[in-house]
């Protein structure tokens, strides 16, 4: 009976030191400056892609449409959370995208611009 008791007791802190639960977070892309409170003001017709890459900094991609080009930037930020037992696994993840795009004519001058609808809360930089 005794060993009985000791083999359960050393399967239960078996399948315990097996198994663990996490959580997870990352961040690629470009800070999301665009979210800032402070961010000067963007004017169509005026603003040009030196000013923009001044305020947001590089941007995740350019895209050349002819006569025109695009500054593309993307910030993703992801959170994730699971359990990995010896018998049950489970993982859950939470991906949340924050987009900007400006447009600029012939001339590097800003035509237009927009922001995602979805958007990541802005942190400034320390």
């Amino acid at each position: 009976m005794l060993n009985r008791y000791r083999a359960s007791i050393i399967a239960i802190v078996m399948l315990i030191s097996l198994s663990g639960c996490f959580s997870s977070g990352e961040q690629k892309g470009v800070m999301n400056k665009w979210r800032d409170p402070s961010l000067p003001s963007l004017v169509k017709g005026q603003t040009t892609q030196s000013e923009i890459l001044e305020i947001f900094g590089p941007p995740s991609q350019i895209i050349n449409l002819g006569d025109q080009s695009v500054f593309y930037y993307v910030l993703e930020k992801a959170r994730g959370r699971g359990a990995f037992l010896l018998v049950f696994n489970w993982k859950e993840k939470e991906v949340s995208y924050d987009r900007a795009i400006f447009f600029f004519d012939s001339d590097g001058v800003l035509t237009d611009y927009a922001y995602s609808n979805e958007k990541v809360e802005y942190e400034s930089e320390p």
